[in-house]
């Protein structure tokens, strides 16, 4: 098992020169292009795997378990342990965990076999590479009786954090602005800001989401007045400040801030992305001065092939083994890979197996959709299909080796392997309209470009649509191609839209599947058909809504005229990094002092008659399995919220 905590960060790589300006004697204020030194303060927090794109939980298969593990280190920071606590089935007694790298052994750690026992691996003596260091845990657990290491009864460390000693390196260029680990990120624009400044802070905002990958990033957008390029604010270790300006010059240079040095992007409203895709680019590796201006902007995401290969989805050869009970691998299919909403999903299954005898299942969630007899040349070689119903924004496929020769007692069982190959091929084809809908269609139906259009333009609209489109671009390892425009130019475009209407106004004309005027509010169903009920007195909330029309998705963010409600779903979503993902259903709504409550169309009843009756949004309530009944005289509506999306989750 191998477990990349780098994220997507780039490393330096070479690449022409053509179109990039290196302004190599620059200097920028306080700063100079000489290497970047240590300076005071304190190391940064122990951070959790999560902060470094990973989980925070290590599960270990088997009782002689190995997981490796990519660890960036910033420059002049070195990791020093990793810390965590245990978690073991009752028949595991104790044991150690090894550190190793290569052939090195670094740390051994026993075991505490006390219920829930912290523990901490030691990490000196690591050797760095590049900004990395590849390391291997491995597990030699003590056992009693009868034992068996499935899924879901593994040795496991919870809560792992890595501590890090040393003091953070100033950058000096541009080239290492950016770190390896980027805890928060603070976007400025002007108040009175721009269209241009606005997109190039979208912009900015999502490639770095894209460009630290599963690692969670804390994106945040302020604003300072026109003329001010040096934010007071303080920044905290391994946090950086960016400042986007129009009135700032051509490219990207490296002034004085608050203690740290600021980067600012300048340029006529033409130039700005330009400078913005520089700095997320491979091409940033090589600014290797306080200053740098970019050349020509770089082209589009586009579609991906009909047929791909497991690899181009970002599934490497895989190896497990196990003492006991049955080797498994773990893999997902991921829409936003294929670059397009997918049915008629089909992938090719190939490796090995040992020993021979058994069989091959495969399986989604609970459900076996292929079982394949192994053959005697210990190879196989197979296709399967994944169910429609089955087929999600990431759908999760476990390939399990079920053999006979398992032990009855810890240890005692045939030692097995089961290989998956990176070459197998991915085949699939368009959905339109996409498989699943709504939220779950998400970012795969806004590709390979969207329109992004606000009705306002203000700084608060900015800070909505950084964080809309970073949510978005978290459950994607494919950069979003976004182009900010009007509103009235993005419905006229014929692909994907993503519109901010914070107060309801300027809302174009959508089949939304929830609509509110004065006091009624109209649900549309599966059918196409809406039902309304009238609400007395009339609620207000904040939405976030995804419609089709004419062959295009169109996600809306919205509000019945208090846009304080959609910042607060905005912030909601933003506030547990798992909420994104989970979201289902077709439209989600936030009324004041409430909890959000997620709209699936078909569950809509199909009663069409109206009710006229008094009801108010106290009839609204959270029933214990999770589901919202609106009811009136003659019409009920079936409002269902998923349990994990719930805000205690």
């Amino acid at each position: 098992m191998h477990v990349s905590c780098l994220g997507r960060w780039k490393h330096a790589v070479g690449v022409g020169l053509a179109g990039l300006l290196i302004a190599g004697s620059a200097s920028v204020g306080a700063l100079s292009a000489s290497p970047a030194v240590a300076v005071p303060g304190d190391p940064p927090p122990p951070l959790s795997l999560r902060d470094l794109g990973s989980s925070s939980t290590i599960a270990f298969p088997g009782q002689q378990g190995e997981v490796s593990l990519s660890l960036a280190v910033p420059p002049n920071l070195t990791p020093t342990e990793i810390r965590g606590t245990v978690q073991f089935p009752s028949f595991v007694t104790g044991g150690n965990v090894d550190v190793l790298q290569g052939d090195r052994l670094i740390s051994r750690t026993p075991i505490d076999p006390a219920v829930n026992s912290p523990i901490a691996l030691s990490l000196r003596g690591l050797r760095l590479d590049r900004n990395s260091a590849d390391i291997v845990l491995r597990t030699y657990l003590r056992t009693a009786g009868s034992c068996e290491f499935d899924a879901d009864n593994r040795f496991r460390i919870v809560n792992a954090v890595v501590a890090y000693g040393g003091r953070e390196a100033t950058p000096a260029r541009v080239a290492g602005f950016l770190p390896p680990i980027l805890r928060a990120l603070t976007i400025y624009v002007p108040e009175d800001v721009k269209p241009a400044e606005g997109a190039a802070a979208v912009q900015l905002a999502t490639a770095v989401v894209a460009n630290y990958g599963s690692a969670a990033v804390d994106i945040r957008t302020a604003s300072l007045p026109r003329n001010e390029t040096r934010p007071a604010a303080a920044v905290g270790p391994l946090e950086r400040q960016v400042v986007i300006s129009t009135d700032a010059p051509t490219g990207l240079s490296l002034g004085p801030g608050a203690g740290w040095p600021v980067l600012r992007i300048g340029g006529n409203p033409e130039e700005l992305a330009t400078q913005v895709q520089f700095l997320t680019s491979d091409l940033s590796s090589i600014a290797m001065s306080s200053a740098a201006v970019a050349g020509a902007p770089f082209a589009a995401p586009q579609l991906a092939p009909a047929v791909s290969t497991l690899a181009d989805l970002g599934v490497g050869d895989q190896l497990v083994t196990a003492a006991a009970g049955w080797p498994s691998i773990s893999f997902g299919i991921d829409q936003a890979r294929l670059g397009r909403p997918s049915k008629d999903v089909r992938v090719q299954l190939s490796g090995t197996y040992t020993p021979l005898g058994g069989q091959i299942a495969v399986t989604v969630g609970p459900r076996v959709i292929a079982s394949v007899p192994a053959e005697p040349s210990g190879r196989y070689n197979t296709w399967v299909d994944i169910p429609h119903d089955l087929l999600a924004r990431f759908t999760e496929i476990t390939v399990t080796y079920n053999h006979p020769d398992v032990g009855e007692g810890c240890g005692t069982g045939t030692r097995t392997s089961l290989s998956l190959a990176s070459s197998g091929e991915v085949r699939s084809e368009v959905a339109d309209p996409p498989q699943p809908s709504g939220f779950a269609s998400l970012p795969q139906a806004l590709m390979p470009r969207t329109a992004l259009a606000w009705t306002d333009g203000g700084v608060d609209d900015v800070r909505r649509a950084v964080a809309l489109m970073t949510g978005l671009q978290r459950l994607s390892t494919v950069r979003l191609g976004i182009d900010v425009m009007p509103v009235a130019d993005a419905m006229s475009s014929n692909g994907p839209v993503v519109i901010v209407a914070a107060d309801g106004q300027g809302v174009p004309e959508l089949p939304l599947p929830v609509e509110a005027t004065g006091g009624t509010l109209s649900v549309l169903d599966a059918d196409g058909e809406r039902s309304n009920v009238v609400l007395n007195p009339a609620v207000r909330f904040g939405s976030l809504q995804v419609a089709r029309q004419d062959g295009r998705s169109v996600l809306l963010a919205t509000s019945t005229g208090t846009a304080a409600d959609l910042d607060a779903l905005l912030t909601w979503l933003d506030a547990d990094p798992d909420r994104w993902p989970s979201l289902a259903g077709d439209a989600v709504l936030q009324v004041a002092g409430q909890q959000p409550v997620v709209v699936v169309a078909d569950q809509v009843a199909p009663d069409r008659s109206e009710s006229s009756s008094g009801t108010s949004w106290g009839t609204v309530a959270v029933a214990a399995v999770g589901v919202v009944v609106v009811a009136a005289a003659l019409a009920t509506f079936l409002l269902r919220r998923r349990r994990r999306t719930s805000p205690g989750d």
